[in-house]
């Protein structure tokens, strides 16, 4: 069984369908992807101003080697600018979870996939996080904690902030036996 729903995984990251309904698994809010675009253009923005500072020092000391850094400065820059633009859209449609009375599951991944578990009675407590790009947004994350070492948590991001209340509500409801 657990074979079947790994191949269905797979399908479905191959041909980018999202998550759905029809599968059990709940896809995210459809402004993380605007969300996503924004962090990553903030994300290489940082990084090409850093590199461009260092272009333009070398530039001035040595202005024949000006041109031969600045053009691939711009490379990079395009480059930049495509990926956060084109993988976002792609990330969202292989990202879902989905919630029985026993077990919380999460799929996501394009070319590295990932699909965890946690057996609700696991849980330890449960945390939404809102940075300041998310509450512009209206989004939240959810973080599930559990028993064990630094990576045992689970974050699900990109909720509409009232779904993630909620969820966070549901969890707490049905995990809290109190098993750990």
């Amino acid at each position: 069984m657990i074979e079947e729903e790994i191949r269905q995984f797979e399908q479905a990251a191959a041909s980018g369908e999202p998550p759905n309904s029809t599968d059990g698994f709940q896809s995210l809010d459809s402004r993380v992807i605007s969300l996503w675009r924004v962090s990553g253009l903030i994300g290489f923005g940082v990084l090409l101003l850093s590199l461009l500072i260092v272009v333009l020092a070398v530039g001035f000391a040595e202005p024949k080697f000006f041109v031969w850094l600045f053009i691939p400065w711009l490379a990079l820059a395009a480059i930049s600018c495509w990926f956060s633009f084109w993988y976002p859209p792609r990330f969202y449609r292989t990202w879902g979870y989905r919630i029985d009375a026993k077990v919380l599951e999460t799929r996501s991944g394009r070319l590295f996939q990932r699909a965890r578990l946690l057996p609700l009675s696991r849980l330890q407590h449960v945390d939404i996080e809102r940075g300041p790009l998310e509450r512009m947004y209206g989004l939240a994350s959810l973080v599930l904690h559990t028993a064990g070492t630094h990576s045992a948590n689970i974050r699900i991001p990109g909720l509409e902030a009232g779904e993630a209340t909620r969820l966070r509500d549901r969890l707490i409801e049905i995990g809290g036996d109190d098993a750990v």
